[in-house]
């Protein structure tokens, strides 16, 4: 087995543990450890696939250890819709059972705006720090036909404002939250005694303190236990989720694999391929249509036909599929929600000139490569060899192991070593003589006297 095919099986067999140890991670329930008051879960991100798995993940972690008081440590700009609705349906069968869920909005310059004030008022308790906000909850909603803007946003806005006062306790001001969505108000807390959002009853308590720990401490003090943080399963869905980074990593691991046919390594084969793997998972993750994702594939099969091709119009058809398929991505409707659940989606990801341009240097980059590395193959194919296998044929040796008739030994030829097989059986020490090359062996023969 040559060096590269055994480097390249050392890499895919690499690969394949790092997935399947992934795989035993998110399935393996956490061990259950010993008794304590509080889990604490801090989170400073987007609400996206990845901030739903920490914190519903986490949630079940406090479920199975017994643990009946949950903080939630927030700072978000916000993010998507059904992410959050899933999250607050985690807290709702949390508080369900009888326990309790606070949010914490820390330290001094947190916020938890759009997605993330929703939360917040899904919780039994908010606790906020000066120098903090809450608020901004007015839904943003993509794809709204042409002449339908005004009445659609209406019934969306609507459709959230029901939704924040359905979730906002009676000891809250559910008028207060409600003008969150429909007004996109906010609420500060400059210090503790000039805190507009505990003036409002948006919040339940301000803590006069900035940073993180000390919150915690004055909440629940040595039996908060240790802080949680998103893992490397929660922060890969993040990044994964975003399709513009998809549709980027599709396109490199399509040139790969191409690239690798014209100049075999298998390495590249099989970074090329974990690389639209998980271009998949995360157009999967962020709920892309069946009917782009298609397009797609289709635009992958037409860059490899570039292959039979060779002069760039296969090439440039199937990027120009794959990148309509990409902005349907973002264009086609997204699936109607479920029964109680508002319509229309809070921030995702969207399209931009950068990912235009980026999109179009690839793209650009996978055409002109093809035709280059084809033009590179055929060049080089034509030059003549530098070394011909052919010339060994009529020089002699001796053997250094027994021969049987069609099997195979070994044999010093010209001062090299070399595999050798016969048509007759021969013993250790014979002189022969090469009469053919078949690959990388040699067929000898007794030489005569």
């Amino acid at each position: 087995m040559s060096k590269q095919l055994r480097t390249a099986r050392k890499v895919s067999v690499l690969l394949l543990a790092v997935f399947i140890l992934m795989a035993v991670q998110s399935s393996i329930s956490p061990p259950a450890r010993a008794s304590q008051s509080y889990y604490v879960a801090a989170m400073k991100a987007n609400i996206d696939p990845g901030a739903e798995d920490f914190v519903v993940s986490s949630i079940n972690e406090a479920t199975i250890q017994g643990v009946h008081n949950f903080i939630l440590v927030l700072d978000t700009f916000g993010g998507n819709g059904q992410n959050m609705d899933n999250m607050i349906t985690a807290i709702s069968k949390y508080r369900g059972a009888g326990n309790n869920f606070t949010t914490l909005i820390a330290p001094f310059g947190a916020h938890a705006f759009s997605a993330g004030a929703y939360i917040a008022e899904a919780s039994t308790n908010i606790t906020i720090v000066p120098g903090t906000t809450i608020g901004s909850a007015t839904p943003i909603v993509y794809g709204i036909p042409i002449g339908e803007e005004n009445t659609t946003l209406t019934k969306d806005i609507n459709g959230f404002a029901s939704f924040m006062i359905s979730i906002t306790p009676k000891y809250r001001d559910s008028n207060a939250t409600a003008l969150m969505v429909t007004k996109g108000r906010s609420y500060s807390c400059q210090t503790i005694n000039s805190c507009e959002a505990l003036n409002n009853h948006v919040v339940d308590k301000v803590i006069n303190v900035s940073s993180t720990n000390d919150a915690l401490l004055a909440i629940c003090g040595s039996q908060c236990g240790d802080i949680h943080n998103p893992g490397v399963r929660s922060s890969l869905l993040s990044i994964l989720s975003d399709p513009n980074l998809d549709g980027i990593l599709f396109l490199l691991g399509t040139f790969a694999i191409l690239a690798d046919v014209y100049h075999p390594t298998v390495i590249i084969s099989v970074v090329g391929a974990a690389a639209i793997a998980l271009a998949l998972v995360g157009l999967g993750v962020f709920g892309a249509s069946i009917v782009s994702i298609i397009l797609m594939l289709i635009g992958a099969l037409f860059i490899f036909f570039e292959l039979k091709t060779h002069h760039g119009i296969s090439a440039t058809i199937g990027v120009v599929i794959f990148i309509v398929g990409f902005i349907l991505v973002f264009s086609l409707p997204a699936p109607a929600p479920g029964p109680n659940q508002p319509t229309g989606t809070l921030p995702n990801p969207v399209i931009g000139i950068l990912t235009y341009v980026i999109l179009g240097l690839v793209g650009g980059g996978v055409v002109f490569g093809s035709v280059y590395l084809y033009k590179v193959r055929e060049a080089t194919m034509h030059q003549p060899l530098s070394i011909n296998p052919k010339a060994i044929i009529g020089k002699e040796g001796y053997l250094t192991s027994d021969v049987k008739a069609g099997e195979y030994g070994t044999a010093t030829i010209s001062s090299e070593d070399y595999t050798v097989t016969s048509t007759e059986s021969l013993s250790k020490g014979t002189r022969v003589r090469v009469r053919d090359v078949q690959g990388l062996k040699l067929v000898v023969e007794r030489r005569e006297a």
